[in-house]
C-alpha cells in the first residue's frame, strides 16, 4: 500500500473533528498550505442523539436516565434526573434530601418516592446514601436480606472491616462460623455498583451530513476549514535547488491531501445518496420506519468495496428532521423478515413499554406475542436482550 493511498484511507475514515485535527497538525509542518475558516459548525450534545442506547459505552447517568423516562412521569422525571444527576461516579447520592428539598422545592415525601423509585433501577444499590444503604438494597433485590446478612448489613460493617468477628458472634448470639458464612454473602455484594459505567464527560458531536425531510442533503463544510496551496509557491524558478525540493516535496504532500479529502466528501455523498435513495421514510419519521440495509448491497449498488462503505460511515453523522444520528447504526441486519430490523423492534419495544399498564407491565413473553401479531417473529430472549440494551427493567421491577 502506498503512502499516498494510506493517507486516503484513514481520511476517509476521520470523524469531522480527526479530520480538523489532521488538517491543522499538517498546516503547521508544511509552508505550502494556506486554511480558510468558517463559521463555527453547529454541535450536539451526544447524550442528546436519537437512536437506540447502547449500554456498553454509556456513562451511570446515561444508561439511568435511559431507565428513567419509562418508569417516571413528566412530573416526576425532572426529580429523578436531578437525583441521578447527583450521584457521584460509584453510585452514591452526594445531596441530602433536606438540600435537595429546598433546590427542587418539593415536599420531602414526594422525592423520598422519587429516591426509592430510582434505587429500583439497574444497577442495584444505585441511589444510596452510605455503604450500609447500597449493600441493603441489593440484598433486598437478591432476596437475601434477612437474619445475619441483614445484621451484619444494619449494625455491624465497621467490625467486620476490622475483622472483629468474634465481636460480632458475641453480639448476635452466634457462631464465628455462621457470621463468616454470612460475611461470604455480603461480599458477593458490590460496594460501588455505579463504577463500572464511563465517567460523565460530555461528548460534542459535529454532523458531517445534513439531510433535510424533502431529501435534500448538505455537506457540513463548516466541520473543518478548506485547505488550499498558498500562490507564494506557484512559481520556485528562482529558488536554489535545496529549497526547491524542499517545497516541491511539500507541495506534493499538499496536493494528496487536497485530493484525499475530495475523495473523501465524494465518497460519502455518494453513500449518502444512495442512503436516502433506500431509507425516505426513515429520515422523514424516525427509527420505527428503518428498512433492512447493509453495506454489501451499497457496495454492489455504487460499484465500490464494502470496506470503502464501512469507512466512508465510520464515525460519522447526519443531522436529520427528527435528530442527529451516527450513519454506521443505519446499517442493521433483519431479525426475522426481511422488512423489520433490529433497530426498528428496540424502538417499538421501547414503544409498547412506555405505553403500558404500569400496574401491570408487559413481560418478555408478552410483548414477543405482541410483535408476532404485528408480523415481527421473535423469541423471548431476544426481547429481553433488546430490553437490556435499551436500560429497560424487567416487567417484575416496572410494576407500580
Amino acid at each position: 500500500m502506498t503512502p499516498e493511498l494510506r493517507q486516503s484511507i484513514e481520511i476517509l475514515q476521520m470523524s469531522a473533528a480527526e479530520l480538523k485535527e489532521t488538517i491543522e497538525r499538517e498546516h503547521l509542518e508544511n509552508p505550502t498550505l494556506e486554511l480558510e475558516y468558517f463559521d463555527e459548525p453547529a454541535t450536539f450534545d451526544a447524550e442528546k442523539i436519537f437512536e437506540p442506547p447502547d449500554t456498553s459505552t454509556m456513562t451511570l447517568e446515561e444508561f439511568l436516565t435511559a431507565q428513567a423516562i419509562f418508569v417516571f412521569d413528566a412530573g416526576e422525571l425532572s426529580a429523578a434526573k436531578f437525583l441521578i444527576g447527583a450521584l457521584d461516579a460509584n453510585g452514591y447520592l452526594t445531596i441530602s434530601i433536606a438540600d435537595a428539598v429546598q433546590i427542587l422545592n418539593v415536599a420531602e415525601n414526594f422525592l423520598l418516592e422519587i429516591l426509592r423509585r430510582v434505587q429500583a433501577l439497574e444497577p442495584a444499590g444505585i441511589g444510596a446514601r452510605n455503604l450500609a444503604e447500597c449493600l441493603k438494597l441489593q440484598a433486598e433485590r437478591k432476596e437475601i436480606f434477612s437474619g445475619l446478612v441483614a445484621a451484619i448489613i444494619e449494625r455491624h460493617l465497621e467490625e467486620v472491616a476490622s475483622h472483629k468477628i468474634k465481636n460480632i458472634a458475641r453480639a448476635e448470639n452466634s457462631s464465628v462460623e455462621e457470621i463468616r458464612r454470612a460475611i461470604e454473602i455480603i461480599r458477593t455484594l458490590n460496594p460501588k455498583p455505579g463504577s463500572a459505567y464511563g465517567g460523565g464527560v460530555t461528548k460534542f458531536i459535529v454532523p458531517d451530513v445534513r439531510i433535510t425531510e424533502g431529501g435534500e442533503i448538505f455537506l457540513n463544510g463548516a466541520s473543518f476549514p478548506r485547505v488550499k496551496i498558498s500562490e507564494d509557491y506557484s512559481d520556485l524558478k528562482d529558488l536554489d535547488a535545496e529549497t526547491k525540493i524542499y517545497l516541491t516535496q511539500h507541495l506534493n504532500s499538499a496536493r494528496q491531501l487536497l485530493r484525499s479529502i475530495r475523495q473523501r466528501e465524494k465518497t460519502l455523498l455518494r453513500v449518502v445518496e444512495e442512503i436516502v435513495r433506500r431509507q425516505g421514510e426513515f429520515l422523514r419519521k424516525g427509527w420505527h420506519f428503518l428498512k433492512p440495509m447493509t453495506m454489501r448491497e451499497l457496495s454492489e449498488e455504487l460499484d465500490l468495496h464494502e470496506s470503502t462503505i464501512s469507512r466512508a460511515v465510520a464515525n460519522k453523522f447526519a443531522e436529520l428532521p427528527f435528530g442527529v444520528v451516527e450513519l454506521r447504526k443505519i446499517f442493521s441486519a433483519s431479525v426475522s423478515t426481511e422488512d423489520v430490523t433490529a433497530a426498528k423492534v428496540k424502538a417499538l419495544i421501547g414503544e409498547l413499554i412506555k405505553s403500558e399498564n404500569p400496574q401491570r407491565p408487559l413481560s418478555d413473553k408478552s410483548l414477543a406475542e405482541i410483535l408476532s401479531a404485528r408480523g415481527i417473529s421473535i423469541a423471548r430472549r431476544t426481547v429481553m436482550k433488546y430490553r437490556e440494551q435499551l436500560g429497560i427493567l424487567s416487567s417484575a421491577k416496572r410494576r407500580k
